[in-house]
């Protein structure tokens, strides 16, 4: 399924992939989902290219999940099935990513929200300008942190930093991030991209065949985990859509 602000370009072996709302704080709707999911798998079986750089809109990476996807508005029309499938659209989408061979850098500009740092998460690198801003507000909406995030924030940042981030809502700027590890290199705003593209390039020197290994390897090491400890989400997710604090969070965007 193809989505219109989710684009690909070459330079040379890396692949760079935007995607791009064009407004409404570049938040993911399903569809944006499924879309980087294929783009995701499309690289299955690719031995050419040897890096992917991931960027948001301009000056905002990602303003998280947009509750106005008209599917929230359909949730008691579904059944439990239905709602199930929906709910794996996130695990599918992070694990498609984390299961890509070649290493994949994202590049953030400005907020890097909910599910927007999820995807940030799951790639192997994230280079951030300073005023980038990361944050989890779903307990504050209803909601659990889902796509099999959890193991992998704490891999990341440690048990902790991962509890204030969710518990307390505490947010972090790029330099902070950097202290706490989330972040791997830190540049002046605007320049994410091109600090990321040199990464690429980077990696595109390196022996391709011993970097897909390795990073295996490390992810094997670091993450392999992710999915068994995760195993609920899908069904936390649903439970979580059906609370009475999420319907009240609903209620609100549809009023404003």
């Amino acid at each position: 399924m193809g989505h219109d602000t989710v684009t690909i370009e070459r330079r040379d072996t890396t692949a760079i992939v935007r995607f791009d709302r064009r407004g409404r704080a570049n938040a993911i709707d399903f569809a944006m989902m499924e879309a980087l999911t294929e783009v995701a798998r499309g690289f299955e079986g690719d031995t050419r290219t040897t890096a992917a750089v991931l960027l948001g809109a301009p000056n905002i990476f990602c303003g998280g999940m947009d509750l106005r996807d008209p599917a929230f508005a359909r949730l008691d029309d579904m059944c439990l099935a239905e709602l199930r499938a929906l709910a794996d659209h996130g695990t599918r989408l992070a694990r498609a990513w984390a299961q890509i061979e070649f290493p994949t850098i994202a590049a953030v500009e400005g907020p890097c929200i909910g599910g927007g740092m999820v995807i940030a998460a799951v790639c192997d690198f994230r280079v951030a300008g300073r005023g980038a801003r990361f944050g989890a507000p779903e307990i504050a909406i209803g909601l659990n942190m889902a796509w099999q995030s959890v193991p992998r924030l704490i891999d990341l940042v440690g048990a902790p930093a991962t509890r204030r981030l969710l518990l307390l809502g505490e947010e972090w700027d790029g330099a902070e991030a950097r202290r706490l590890g989330f972040v791997d290199r830190v540049c002046e705003d605007g320049t994410a991209f091109d600090e990321a593209l040199a990464m690429a390039e980077m990696l595109g020197a390196r022996p391709a065949v011993a970097t897909r290994m390795a990073k295996r390897q490390i992810d094997a090491a670091a993450h392999g985990h992710d999915w068994m400890s995760s195993a609920t989400d899908k069904d936390q997710q649903v439970l979580a859509w059906l609370s009475e604090d999420f319907r009240a969070t609903l209620k609100r965007f549809r009023d404003a």
